[in-house]
């Protein structure tokens, strides 16, 4: 990929800054959350969905898309607010972060959102997770690369 050009760099930092936004704004709605670390990853994960990751928020589950595993789970909120810039859900839904019935819930649950590819929440889960998902896609000789965020 080459390098992002300044037009580029700018519009990701706008990307960034408004997730970050929104993600004060989901932890004081919710009541709870861990703050920093979704500030923090901001960057790198506005990055990676916008600049590497292959996804189509129209179809979530698109065989060929590329994975991201959230090893530390605490920190969906930003995430989240990366997938609803994206277009996976109304940006209004990231005001149900931790309520009940809301697939955004305080660590990511893969069951409850298509655009989710693993439970996890125990520091360090989602690096074996993500391991197996490659092995698999390497012996299915599937194209896709799986990106795993730890920390």
């Amino acid at each position: 990929m080459s390098t992002a050009t300044a037009p580029e760099v700018a519009q990701l930092k706008q990307i960034a800054n408004k997730a970050r936004i929104n993600t004060i704004k989901m932890l004081h709605e919710a009541g709870s959350g861990h703050p920093g670390g979704s500030l923090s990853a901001m960057d790198i994960m506005t990055v990676l969905m916008h600049r590497f990751m292959k996804h189509d928020p129209k179809n979530p589950k698109w065989d060929e898309r590329d994975r991201f595993v959230l090893s530390k789970g605490h920190c969906i909120p930003a995430w989240y607010c990366l997938l609803a810039d994206a277009g996976y859900f109304p940006e209004e839904d990231l005001m149900t972060l931790r309520k009940l019935d809301s697939p955004l819930q305080g660590h990511p649950v893969n069951t409850a959102m298509d655009a989710m590819e693993a439970c996890t929440g125990s520091l360090g889960q989602g690096l074996s997770i993500a391991i197996g998902m490659a092995m698999a896609a390497k012996l299915d000789g599937k194209p896709h690369k799986i990106y795993c965020m730890i920390g």
